[in-house]
């Protein structure tokens, strides 16, 4: 099969869609199936390798094998990842440190796709900025396959030698191998088999999860086993003439066409990876173009034109620089960048890739350093930890960013106390630095300061908790809602405590406290919207039915979200009467009801990394309250609807969070939010006076003083 420089061509385009998709989606909305070209490019390449491996020699050396990927790829994905830890350091915020640093160590072990399965699958992770090496996700799918793909050949080799001794023949020594005709065989079995099993689990893991599937090295073993199954197929011909050229330029336009029509928001690896997996295999196959009378009219020699080749032989080194680039630039230009900066961070980033590729990777690849398999494997050990060094010491850093207190807790002026007395107080932009810090703040998203009182959005069955006085206490309330529930707890636990009501949670993660099935969430898979809907379905009437149960307090998101009846629940305008149901169902019941109101937003921002980039200046990162307020969709339409029941407590505390021209991300000392919408532990805190006044406009609240 020989050299390709076909195949450099190609990924030339798989590198130039990618990077053009990250810089500018909308101009390329499906640039991202360049990674899908480079799987099947790698199947193709590697299933070639140890085919000819092991019809030559009946095996396959497997450390000499893993020592030639280590020194062709991770001197260079050491160094970017080395010098990523540097840009962080330098430009950005330290919010953002500890969640950086982990994934610098995950893709240092060449696990980053798994953490990124971790991340898309945990709710409170979902709003988290993208880290610097967010994609080393298909380094280390790569690495993995490089990984297994030689261990399941030979264990289907050991497998079949023994099921099918007449695959096999005696080779040197007395040893029983596949090999000859068996090889090819064996191969395609195994490939094959590999293809269906992973296509199918690929085409449910992508409708049940989403978000985690497409990091999901199973569901995308097929697109790297339909490069194995190309190349088997030409291991002695490819298409040539007429229909290969055909081929071959069908699959480039196919490929084109991918990117420039699928829309970004696909989900993958489901049938639409389809596209670039046959587009790519189309190329492949289509080998044997070269014949002279149709050079000029193959797709070959224009993959092969030596600027195509250039970018080709740097795309490996052009993929590790160009996303570092990106997410830093933002933190430099201390702007979002504009059309002549993506130019030339595409121009940097090709530049970097020409370097390395001539200073790292041909010196340690053809040099002599690491061509001991021992050396290869001592440097890939080193260099993972190494970079778990690095990346410990760095989060250990961050999280001991100081935290000296400002304002006292005592002070009357002290968090949303500022608004409360606007005439006493110091003006939010004041001296006063914000304590707990910007880092402490962001690290609340995964530090509750309740833990096990709320239930995560994939789990069965209900995490509860008790709080304030569980013994005698004088008001039993339920705490109803989502995530945001969650962020009302520390006040609500200071107004417990002070007035001996028991709380009992009853929050769900990402699920608003709905009579309605959700549907189409961008957030949440098809399984947490069911979990969601059962949840709540069964809990209206566990409510209305306990005796011992005197009031509830129903607190959620303000994310637009649409709904449809759910069986046994038939109702005109599901987005608002779900809601007023369920709340009507409790008043009858003889319950008390109180909704809080939706919290403003402050766009799409991280609220404590905002601050931190603004150290002198906390009003850059607040809105108008018009906007901060035009979040609210779900409760508040509820709430305005002619369905709404009388009598329930409107509890608004915007008035808290915002004066009457701006929603603040500072207010008297204190960070507002922890993260884009979740109020902070101490924010929270030091609103309970507010939302006790708002919670007294009933009698049942009331009495409980």
């Amino acid at each position: 099969m020989g050299f390709r420089a076909d195949i450099q061509g190609l990924r030339a385009i798989a590198v130039l869609m990618v990077i053009i998709h990250h810089l500018r989606p909308g101009a390329l909305s499906g640039g991202f199936i360049g990674v899908d070209m480079f799987f099947v490019i790698s199947g193709y390449l590697i299933t070639a390798h140890l085919f000819r491996e092991m019809r030559t020699t009946g095996t396959i050396k497997l450390a000499t094998f893993w020592s030639r990927r280590i020194r062709r790829l991770l001197p260079l994905a050491f160094t970017v990842l080395l010098a990523s830890t540097g840009l962080v350091l330098a430009f950005i915020p330290a919010t953002e440190h500890g969640t950086m640093f982990k994934h610098i160590a995950a893709a240092g072990f060449y696990v980053e796709n798994w953490a990124l399965v971790a991340d898309a699958t945990d709710y409170s992770a979902a709003g988290q900025m993208a880290t610097v090496v967010q994609h080393y996700w298909s380094l280390s799918v790569e690495e993995q396959f490089y990984l297994a793909w030689p261990l399941l050949i030979l264990g289907a080799a050991f497998a079949a030698g023994k099921l099918f001794p007449r695959w096999g023949r005696r080779l040197g020594a007395g040893r029983h191998d596949v090999a000859g005709t068996g090889v090819h065989r064996l191969f395609l079995a195994t490939i094959g088999a590999i293809t269906v099993l992973s296509f199918a689990y690929g085409l449910w893991v992508t409708a049940a999860s989403p978000q985690a599937a497409y990091f999901d090295t199973a569901g995308r073993a097929w697109q790297f086993a339909a490069g194995g199954l190309v190349a088997l197929w030409c291991v002695n011909r490819g298409i040539g003439g007429i229909g290969g050229a055909l081929l071959g330029w069908g699959g480039v336009a196919t490929l084109l066409a991918g990117a420039l029509l699928i829309p970004t928001e696909t989900r993958f690896p489901g049938t639409m990876a389809l596209v670039p997996v046959l587009g790519t295999a189309a190329v492949l196959a289509a080998a044997g173009t070269g014949r002279p009378g149709l050079r000029w009219f193959s797709h070959a020699t224009w993959l092969s034109i030596r600027p195509v080749r250039r970018v080709g032989d740097v795309s490996y080194g052009a993929y590790l620089w160009h996303w570092p680039l990106i997410i830093v630039a933002p933190f430099v230009l201390h702007a979002e960048p504009k059309w002549y900066h993506e130019a030339g961070i595409l121009a940097l980033t090709l530049v970097l890739a020409w370097i390395s590729k001539l200073l790292i990777e041909d010196p340690f690849r053809f040099g002599a350093v690491l061509r001991p398999v021992r050396n290869s494997l001592v440097f890939a050990l080193a260099g993972m930890l190494v970079l778990a060094g690095v990346s410990w010491a760095g989060t250990a850093a961050s999280a001991q960013s100081a935290n000296l207190p400002r304002l006292a807790a005592s002070d009357p002026c002290y968090g949303a106390g500022t608004l409360a007395n606007p005439a006493d107080c110091l003006p939010v932009a004041s001296d006063f630095a914000p304590y707990p810090s910007a880092v402490a703040v962001s690290q609340q998203v995964r530090a509750p300061l309740f833990p096990g009182c709320e239930t995560d959005t994939l789990q069965v069955g209900e995490s509860s908790c008790r709080l304030g006085n569980t013994s005698n206490p004088k008001l039993r309330v339920a705490v109803v809602g989502d995530s945001h529930a969650s962020a009302w707890l520390p006040a609500l636990v200071e107004i417990a405590n002070a007035r001996d009501w028991e709380l009992v949670t009853h929050i769900r993660s990402g699920c608003s406290p709905s009579l309605a099935a959700l549907k189409g969430s961008e957030k949440l898979s098809g399984t947490a919207e069911r979990l969601c809907t059962e949840s709540v379905r069964a809990l209206g009437p566990r409510l209305a039915a306990d005796p011992d149960l005197d009031a509830v307090i129903v607190a959620a998101q303000g994310n637009k979200r649409s709904w449809v009846s759910s069986p046994g629940y038939e109702f005109t305008d599901p987005a608002t009467e779900g809601f007023t149901s369920l709340w009507q169902s409790w008043i009858d019941a003889g319950k008390s009801v109180a909704v809080i109101h939706e919290v403003p937003r402050l766009g799409n921002t991280n609220v404590p990394t905002c601050v931190a980039s603004n150290p002198g200046d906390p009003l850059a990162c607040s809105v108008s309250r018009q906007k901060g307020m035009s979040i609210r969709q779900n409760l508040q339409k509820a709430l305005d609807s002619d369905t709404a029941p009388k009598g329930i407590v409107r509890a608004d505390l915007t008035d808290s969070i915002c004066s009457q021209e701006t929603c603040f991300a500072v207010v008297g000392s204190l960070i507002t939010y922890y993260d884009q919408s979740h109020l902070s532990h101490d924010y929270s805190r030091s609103l309970a006076p507010m939302l006790a006044r708002e919670l007294d406009r009933d009698e049942a609240f009331a009495l409980g003083r």
